[in-house]
C-alpha cells in the first residue's frame, strides 16, 4: 500500500482520491490522516538526499523561487464540528528555492539538484541553499561553468559569497525584457501608444539576437539614443547589469538558447505548481517538503526516461533500507 500511495501522490492524486481508492480496496475506511502519514513517513530519505554528493556535475545551474501557501497553527483555540478544542490554523506564504542542473554534452540531460522551503528570497535564505550545493560538489573544479538567475539581488549576493568570480553569472534575458516591458507600459500609456510600445520591445529584443557582445553593445547604444528622452525608466532597466545578460558569450561549445534564460526552470516550476494547485494549501511544512520531494523524483525520472512506477518503488525501498 505504501509504495502505491507514493505512486499515486507523484501523479498528483489528492489525499481524498487515495483515501477512497484504498477504502474500496481494503473494504474498510482509510482516513486522510492515514494516507498523509504514509506519504510523509519518507521524510528521513529526503534529508539524506540533500546531503548526498553530486557526482555528475552539470555545466550550468539555474536558480529560481516558487511561492506557495502552507498552514501554520496559532495559539487561538476554536471548536470543531464535534465540539473539540483545536488550535486555529492560518495560511502562510512561503517560497520554494529550486536549483535545476543542465548538462551541455548534447544529450539534453536536466535534473533538479536541490530545493528548500523558506520564508522568503532573502540573502539569509539563499546563502545556505547555494552553499549546500557547493558542499555537495557543485564547484568549478568539478565542472560547473555558469549559473543563471533572475533579477533577485539577494540571490546574486549569495552566489557571489559562495562562488565569487569563479563561475560565469548569466542574468535571465526573459526576466530582463519583462521588466523593461513593465516600465515601458508606465511611460507609454494608453492605446494610442500601443504600436510604440511594440516597436520599443522589438528593438530591445533585437539587442539580444546580436552575434557578438560588441554588436549587442552597439545595438544598446543605438537603442539608448532613440529612447532615452521618452522612456528613461525602461532604458535604465535595460542598461542595469546589462553585461550579465550577455555573459553567456564567454562560454564556448554551449548553446546560447540553453543558458540565456531560466525558461527550462520556469517550465519545471509549472510542473510543480500542478501539485500546489491540487493541494491548495499544505497542512504543514513537512507535508510541503515531502510533496515537493515526490514531484522532484517523478520529474527527474521522466527526464531520464525511467518509469515512475519503478522509481516510486525504488524510493520506498530506499526509505526502508534507511530506516528498517
Amino acid at each position: 500500500m505504501d509504495q502505491q500511495v507514493l505512486f499515486g501522490s507523484g501523479l498528483c492524486q489528492s489525499l481524498r482520491q487515495l483515501s477512497q481508492q484504498w477504502s474500496a480496496v481494503l473494504g474498510s475506511s482509510v482516513g486522510l490522516r492515514t494516507i498523509n502519514e504514509r506519504i510523509n513517513q519518507i521524510e528521513p530519505r529526503l534529508w539524506q538526499a540533500r546531503s548526498e554528493l553530486i557526482v555528475d556535475v552539470p555545466a550550468v545551474v539555474q536558480f529560481d523561487g516558487i511561492w506557495v501557501r502552507v498552514q501554520t497553527q496559532t495559539e487561538t483555540l476554536k471548536l470543531d464540528k464535534r465540539q473539540r478544542r483545536r488550535k486555529k490554523r492560518k495560511g502562510k506564504k512561503v517560497v520554494v528555492l529550486v536549483a535545476l542542473g543542465l548538462w551541455t554534452d548534447g544529450g539534453g540531460k536536466r535534473e533538479i539538484l536541490d530545493w528548500q522551503v523558506v520564508d522568503g528570497e532573502s540573502k539569509a535564505a539563499w546563502e545556505p541553499f547555494v552553499h549546500r550545493l557547493w558542499e555537495r560538489g557543485l564547484r568549478p573544479e568539478t565542472g560547473l561553468q555558469a549559473v543563471i538567475r533572475d533579477g533577485c539581488g539577494e540571490l546574486g549576493e549569495a552566489i557571489a559569497w559562495v562562488y565569487g568570480t569563479t563561475v560565469l553569472e548569466q542574468r535571465c534575458i526573459f526576466h530582463k525584457l519583462r521588466n523593461v516591458a513593465d516600465k515601458c507600459r508606465e511611460e507609454l500609456t494608453g492605446d494610442a501608444n500601443k504600436e510604440t510600445r511594440k516597436h520599443l520591445m522589438e528593438q530591445a529584443s533585437a539587442i539580444y539576437r546580436a552575434e557578438s557582445p560588441e554588436e549587442a553593445k552597439r545595438r544598446l547604444a543605438a537603442f539608448a539614443e532613440q529612447w532615452r528622452a521618452r522612456t528613461p525608466k525602461a532604458l535604465a532597466t535595460l542598461e542595469r547589469d546589462f553585461e550579465q545578460t550577455i555573459a553567456n558569450s564567454a562560454l564556448e561549445g554551449v548553446a546560447r538558447e540553453l543558458i540565456r534564460t531560466t525558461s527550462l526552470l520556469e517550465r519545471t516550476n509549472r510542473e510543480l505548481r500542478r501539485k500546489f494547485r491540487q493541494v491548495c494549501c499544505f497542512g504543514s511544512a513537512t507535508g510541503a517538503e515531502v510533496a515537493i520531494y515526490v514531484q522532484v523524483k517523478r520529474l527527474n525520472a521522466r527526464w531520464s526516461k525511467k518509469p515512475w512506477w519503478e522509481t516510486s518503488h525504488s524510493l520506498y525501498f530506499d526509505f526502508l533500507n534507511l530506516d528498517p
